[in-house]
């Protein structure tokens, strides 16, 4: 199939949201499909070509649509930059699409959905959040879609009550490069052993969506539980923003972990299998809130990329991440609770026979969650249903 994804924000971007757009374009030309990914005008500081920077093959085409950058313009204030920069990019999609045809139309954002559906060429949508306010419109939208890939089940079910089809709706989670599979794997081989230190390790955003802290701070407070009880344990925290970073780095300082914390600042996605290999336990923590993107929303990269490592996970309990794996996989640990984050690292130390079983059961699972088997089935059956001459629609 010719199958056109369509981004809607600045891209490569060091959130993990262009990773993710970038693995699953390879993915797709991986599995023998013609794709083209097309994304908006707006400036990004990022130099070199998203090949480069995500460290994926150039097997598919990348073309960045001239539109307004109303974002980075002294003219336009800035709570009106975004649906201004919107409004040019969906004109300039129009007269892409009326210029080439494709089988599939592929994106993960309800902003570009009702200009895809427009064309009548066949459109799959990929939801990693819900709009605050679920209108008719947005029902509807998604039902005209040949397909509703949800991130979680919670998404699924949120999805149903509002009406729907479950027939449109498939659930995948994020992935993980096969290729890490193997990498990670000769990394932990190599790693030079730490004698009666535990290095335990957190890889990913500091924040989600600018302001939601991820748990870090949980992770500091639980750190400094354990310091004060002369754990030997050290901790590395890989990611941004540096804003945040600064913040975190003042907290450890006050909670009298710093000389155990080291902050690697953000990092490409190509240099986390080198940091993972020199951890030995590999932490997801998460608040106590109930905000949708941590009780929904959320299918965490670092999650797949901790699996793949074939190390003892400590992961909070939450909805999506039981989609992902369970107790058989990790050691579960209540969001917001620093004392049994803490409690739970004590668990995988004192016990590494068990935590090690655990880790190779998570290991084995992810091999299912390759991008390129996600891909396979998030797609599977649509070449069927769409037309095969798409210079006829």
């Amino acid at each position: 199939m010719r199958i056109l994804y369509v981004g809607h924000t600045r891209f490569p971007t060091e959130k993990a949201h262009g990773k993710q757009i970038a693995e699953v374009c390879s993915a797709m030309a991986l599995l023998g499909h013609e794709v083209t990914l097309v994304t908006t005008g707006v400036h990004t500081p990022i130099v070199g070509t998203p090949f480069s920077y995500y460290g994926v093959p150039e097997i598919f085409t990348w073309e960045r649509l001239k539109s307004f950058d109303a974002l980075h313009s002294r003219l336009i204030p800035r709570p009106l930059a975004f649906m201004i920069g919107m409004w040019s990019y969906r004109r300039a999609l129009r007269r892409y699409l009326a210029e080439n045809k494709f089988h599939l139309l592929y994106c993960r954002s309800q902003a570009v959905l009702s200009v895809l559906l427009d064309s009548k060429m066949p459109v799959m949508i990929e939801l990693h959040t819900l709009p605050k306010v679920v209108r008719k419109e947005f029902v509807r939208d998604c039902n005209r879609c040949a397909r509703v890939v949800c991130l979680t089940s919670p998404m699924r079910e949120a999805l149903a009550i509002f009406g729907v089809s479950p027939q449109k709706m498939i659930v995948e989670g994020d992935a993980v490069l096969s290729d890490i599979l193997v990498d990670i794997k000769e990394l932990f081989e190599a790693r030079p052993k730490l004698t009666g230190t535990y290095v335990v390790g957190y890889v990913g955003s500091l924040v989600a969506r600018n302001t939601l802290e991820k748990g870090v701070n949980i992770l500091l407070e639980a750190l400094s539980i354990l310091h004060k009880k002369d754990a030997s344990v050290q901790c590395l925290i890989a990611g941004g923003p540096a804003s945040w970073q600064k913040k975190y780095e003042a907290m450890a300082e006050k909670l009298d972990v710093s000389s155990i914390v080291s902050f690697m600042g953000h990092v490409s996605s190509i240099k986390v299998p080198g940091i993972i290999s020199q951890c030995d336990i590999l932490v997801y923590p998460a608040p106590a809130t109930r905000h949708p993107y941590f009780l929904r929303d959320t299918s965490p990269l670092k999650l797949f990329e901790y699996m793949a490592a074939g190390k003892p996970i400590i992961a909070a309990d939450l909805p999506p991440v039981r989609d992902i794996i369970d107790d058989s996989c990790a050691t579960f640990v209540t969001p917001g609770d620093a004392d049994d984050l803490a409690r739970a690292l004590e668990y995988v130390m004192a016990d590494p026979v068990a935590a090690r079983k655990r880790a190779l059961t998570a290991r084995k699972r992810v091999e299912e969650h390759t991008w390129e088997k996600r891909m396979e089935r998030i797609l599977l059956g649509i070449g069927k249903s769409v037309p095969q001459n798409p210079m006829h629609g």
